[in-house]
């Protein structure tokens, strides 16, 4: 018996839930997905005041971040058997409770290393959101609207980062980085009580499923090392440090041993083997290139606008809002789209805009106001919806219902992954182009150079003028030339940063071509074949 693709099937009886109970479940998985994004984006634009109230460096609150993610990748691929085990209600429910529990006790934090421990658990309880949110909203439409199933998982995702800047912007600049996590409490409770009452069981549950505890093993280790090597390597010189050689040796031998053992064992952790359905490969491949361009830009660009170019909190977030509501607009737009018009052109037109949103933010110098970011915000926003939607929905199309939940948890997976490797990347990379820009820059700097000596006589005779004397007069001009070289040197390493952003982009043609054609892919063609 062949399986029936969830895009496109049409078996009798296939009308998912009653209405009533299909928009309640949809408020809760999306209510999910919200809280998760909004949580995200706040933290992100509060990162610049987290440095400053717990004293830590950028390599250091770039963990706030980074730990989060880790707890998501190390859980979301057990998210099909603890459903299974404990049943989806259960631990759906389960996981929105432990979330709003540690989002108090993140906010409850005084230390760096303890704010890291509960993201870490706060990132293990929201892993059940986006992997489960997409099989709930699959499994409660009927299969012809599961492309406007797809479609409101991905306004639930951008609707968080639409208000998340403001709220987190309004919270670092008018009240402290604790109520950051704060707001989650709440909006928490709310949605454990209408979870526990509306979700349902999957109908797909394996009930022989074990716990495949070496996979679990070697997971746990792979991903931490995988992380640690990523984050730190520059800050310890790479192999020249002890930690980073064998964090690299871990991440080496460990996640191969994953991958060869989920093939083998009865019961895996994550079963690969559905990556035999084209499309869900392809869309994987697709959504880690994404998520580095995605969570890349989404971290480095608050800092750029904050620490660089003055922006207080509350004002960044007001920066990041039109290019994030582009992205809402135009997701819903995409998601009206699909099943009615071709994807590969939405797509294409998609990585096309996001090209020169990257190209525009590599533009940028160290005299420009928020009106210079507002068209690549704006583009960005909509690029990535025209990407986002299509892409997960066709990852999924081909796939029976029973293997949603699987598909699910390897698409978001992949999503998250991305996005760490993405974060750390940036770290690095923008460190190495820094230092690099800072040498270039200080052969101007010298008492030698033709530069140095204009500059520094004209330095010298305003602060004389305005009552500095002489002597004090000169190391304030070279303090203030050394200032603003470094202001230059940061600038053209976020330049450098987003050109290099681009390539990610690029290699999401390989995802685009490798899709299956489908009644949602290519829908005027499935109707004249009908």
């Amino acid at each position: 018996m062949t399986e029936t693709p969830v895009a496109t099937a049409a078996h009798e009886g296939d009308l998912g839930y009653p209405m009533r109970e299909r928009i309640l479940v949809t408020v809760c998985a999306i209510g999910a997905t919200l809280i998760e994004t909004v949580d995200s984006t706040v933290v992100n634009v509060g990162l610049p005041k987290m440095m400053g109230g717990l004293d830590a460096t950028v390599d250091e609150v770039a963990w706030i971040i980074t730990a989060y993610s880790i707890g998501n990748i190390l859980m979301i691929p057990m998210t099909r058997f603890f459903a299974d085990k404990i049943g989806r209600k259960v631990y759906f429910t389960g996981s929105v409770f432990f979330f709003t529990i540690f989002s108090f006790f993140c906010a409850q934090s005084t230390s760096m290393p303890e704010l890291v421990i509960f993201r870490m658990l706060q990132g293990v309880s929201g892993a059940a959101f986006f992997a489960t949110s997409q099989a709930l909203l699959i499994e409660a439409y009927p299969s012809r609207l599961v492309g406007l199933a797809n479609a409101l998982f991905a306004i639930g995702i951008s609707l968080g980062p639409a208000v998340g800047p403001v709220i987190g912007g309004y919270i670092a600049y008018h009240l402290s980085w604790p109520w950051m996590f704060y707001i989650n409490v709440p909006i928490g409770i709310v949605l454990t009580a209408l979870s526990y009452k509306v979700i349902r069981n999957s109908p797909f549950t394996n009930h022989e499923e074990t716990a495949d505890v070496w996979g679990i093993l070697l997971l746990a280790l792979g991903i931490p090392a995988l992380q640690i090597f990523l984050e730190n390597g520059q800050e310890f010189a790479w192999f020249d440090s002890p930690l980073i050689r064998a964090s690299f040796w871990i991440a080496v031998i460990s996640l191969p041993l994953f991958i060869v053992r989920q093939f083998m064992a009865k019961h895996p952790l994550i079963d690969l083997r559905v990556l035999k359905n084209r499309s869900l490969a392809a869309g994987c491949f697709g959504l880690f290139f994404l998520g580095i361009v995605y969570f890349g830009t989404l971290f480095t660009v608050p800092l750029m606008g904050q620490i660089l170019l003055g922006w207080n909190p509350y004002k960044m977030g007001v920066v990041l809002l039109p290019g994030i509501l582009s992205f809402t607009f135009t997701a819903m737009f995409v998601g009206g789209a699909m099943g009615k018009a071709p994807l590969l052109p939405i797509m294409f037109a998609g990585m096309g805009i996001l090209l020169l949103s990257l190209h525009g933010l590599s533009s940028l110098s160290i005299q420009i106001g928020p009106d210079a970011v507002f068209w690549p915000l704006i583009e960005r926003g909509i690029g990535l919806a025209c990407l986002f939607p299509p892409i997960m929905t066709l990852a999924m199309s081909t796939l029976s219902r029973e293997k949603v939940s699987s598909g699910a948890a390897l698409v978001s997976m992949m999503g998250q992954i991305g996005g760490t490797v993405g974060i750390a990347f940036m770290t690095t990379m923008l460190e190495r182009f820094e230092q690099q820009h800072r040498s270039d820059l200080s052969a101007h700097l010298s008492n030698s150079a033709p530069f140095f000596e204009q500059h520094s006589q004209m330095l010298n005779s305003l602060f004389i003028a305005h009552g500095v004397s002489p002597q004090a007069a000169g190391p304030l001009s070279f303090a203030l030339m050394n200032q603003t070289l470094d202001a230059q040197a940061m600038m053209l390493s976020f330049g450098n940063l987003y050109l290099l952003t681009s390539i990610s982009c690029l290699l999401l043609l390989f995802a685009i071509f490798g899709f299956e054609r489908s009644a949602i892919s290519h829908p005027q063609k499935a109707t004249v074949a009908d």
